[in-house]
């Protein structure tokens, strides 16, 4: 087996609000090994997004935050780290390649003034030597004309280009961890096409390890090595991709997978659906999270919150359908 990178165990992020706390995480555990793709996936409001902002610890107070677990990295817990010590990691030894970069650069910066910002801070080079790091980076990404994208704001760059200046700026201190939140939100397909090869050639090229999140399954069955489901703040299923493809054991997963049009589908049949709706995580069922909509539900469902077991040799899955298949 693969050296473990990362290593979380239990956490549970809260969001409290208003109207009540909201249970992001519940209890979550998750292994990330080293030169691996492990992807994320799940409808939107199941907990990916906030996984990652867990682990570089951006999860804001208030109104977020992380009540319980670990994440050990390079043999320390990164919750126990002060503000400085994580601000050292985060960026440097762990980036994250944001959903949106048209939001996520500074508007009245160019691009080289802030991959060069990281540089200095991260790397201590100097203005000249980051200025020409960040170059080498955008070009490092694909980037035609490196100079002028450098010289460019954020506002003067297509969407593919922007997401190409942020792959730049994440890789710009070789992090062994990235983080990819949803990379190709907005982009066409064709850019899409790119953003995913670049990011195959980068794993390639730098060694480094690769969080994908995405709801999408085209991609993950595209660029990752294993892959986890998630459901309402809860992994449901953790395999490697060709055995949820092949494979798909939890309820949950099985109902992604059949919701997929096919190739050869007659126009006059309905795809699969997952009757229901996401629960609200303020007051989350009891049990097992998705029993309401479960079509294999029993009564143990609802009181009972299923462990994950190891159905077969890197398969995992949370569900009391296979309790007593281990037990």
């Amino acid at each position: 087996m693969s050296e473990i990178l990362i290593s979380i165990k239990g956490l549970k992020t809260n969001f409290y609000t208003y109207t009540g706390v909201v249970k992001a995480l519940d209890g979550i555990d998750l292994d990330i090994y080293k030169n691996e793709t492990l992807g994320l996936v799940g409808e939107t409001g199941c907990g990916k997004s906030v996984t990652a902002l867990s682990i570089i610890r951006l999860i804001n107070w208030p109104p977020g935050r992380i009540d319980e677990g670990t994440i050990t990295f390079d043999g320390k817990d990164l919750l126990k780290l002060s503000n400085d010590d994580m601000r050292n990691i985060r960026g440097n030894k762990i980036s994250m390649i944001f959903q949106e970069p048209m939001t996520s650069f500074n508007p009245v910066f160019t691009i080289d003034d802030q991959i060069s910002e990281v540089l200095m801070l991260h790397q201590h080079m100097d203005k000249k030597t980051a200025h020409d790091k960040a170059i080498e980076m955008l070009a490092f990404a694909g980037i035609p004309a490196p100079e002028r994208v450098a010289k460019s704001f954020p506002h003067e760059l297509s969407g593919g280009m922007l997401q190409r200046a942020m792959i730049s700026m994440a890789l710009a201190c070789k992090p062994v961890l990235l983080i990819a939140d949803e990379p190709t939100t907005a982009l066409d397909v064709t850019i899409e096409a790119q953003i995913l090869e670049l990011m195959r050639d980068l794993k390639t090229k730098t060694g480094a390890s690769i969080l994908m999140i995405t709801h999408d399954l085209g991609i993950i069955a595209e660029v990752c090595d294993r892959v986890g489901v998630m459901y309402a703040g809860n992994i449901v299923e953790l395999s490697n991709v060709i055995d949820i493809f092949d494979h798909p054991l939890h309820p949950y997963t099985r109902g992604l997978i059949g919701a997929i049009p096919k190739f050869n589908q007659k126009k006059s049949e309905r795809l699969d659906t997952i009757s229901g709706s996401v629960p609200n995580l303020i007051y989350p069922p009891p049990g097992c999270r998705f029993h309401p909509r479960c079509s294999k539900a029993m009564d143990i469902c609802k009181v009972e919150k299923p462990k994950m077991l190891e159905i077969e040799k890197g398969h995992m899955v949370s569900c009391h359908l296979y309790t007593k298949k281990v037990g």
